[in-house]
């Protein structure tokens, strides 16, 4: 079976908060210095990020899914130059509760 075939059965909020999941599990592991695992994590919620971009009900959402592709790529592995914490980063997806 398709997999993103369950995954566009979602909601955007519920895609959202499933990325958010991903997220919140990449920081606890970059707090405690588990760069592997962070990375796992963090690369999972880009995986699902852009699962969002390709499901056909979120094509007017591309721009802002690319930005929180973004955001994330800076928080976790660039120079943090939007100056996000862990708190401002979760905000993005607590929203979607």
């Amino acid at each position: 079976m398709d997999r993103n075939l369950n995954w566009n059965n979602m909601s955007i909020g519920t895609q959202l908060l499933n990325v958010g999941s991903e997220v919140a599990r990449a920081i606890k592991f970059k707090n405690k210095n588990n760069s592997n695992a962070m990375y796992d994590f963090y690369n999972k919620a880009v995986e699902l990020l852009q699962r969002s971009k390709v499901d056909p009900k979120n094509k007017k959402r591309i721009s802002e899914l690319d930005l929180y592709s973004e955001e994330l790529f800076d928080f976790f592995i660039g120079d943090n130059i939007y100056k996000n914490t862990d708190e401002s980063i979760m905000k993005t997806y607590n929203e979607f509760m």
